[in-house]
C-alpha cells in the first residue's frame, strides 16, 4: 500500500488528521513521507489526477472485490417465451 493511499485513507477517518491538514497540509504530507510528487498531486485537487496515482494499485483492488459467481442472464431475467404450439390451446367441450 502506498503511502499516499495511506494519508488519504487517514485524512477520511480521522478528524484530528484533518484538522492538522486544514491547518498545515505540507507538514501533514510531509510527515507522512510522501515525495513532491505526490504532493503536487494532493494540492492539484483534482480527482482523476488523484486516481490514475493509484492506476497501478486499482487492478489488484477489484480483483479483490469482484462478485464471486456472477449470474450470466441480463437483470431482470427474462421472462420465458409463451408457448405458441397450435397444440397448447384448450380443448372445448369434450
Amino acid at each position: 500500500m502506498s503511502k499516499l493511499y495511506e494519508l488519504l485513507t487517514d485524512l477520511a477517518t480521522n478528524p484530528q488528521k484533518q484538522a492538522a491538514f486544514a491547518q498545515s497540509p505540507t507538514a501533514v504530507m510531509d510527515a507522512a513521507g510522501l515525495t513532491e510528487v505526490e504532493q503536487a498531486i494532493v494540492k492539484s485537487g483534482e480527482r482523476a489526477t488523484i486516481i490514475a496515482a493509484f492506476a497501478d494499485e486499482l487492478p489488484v483492488l477489484s480483483i479483490a472485490f469482484r462478485e464471486p459467481d456472477p449470474d450470466p442472464s441480463p437483470d431482470p431475467d427474462p421472462s420465458p417465451a409463451p408457448d405458441s404450439s397450435p397444440d397448447s390451446q384448450p380443448s372445448e367441450g369434450i
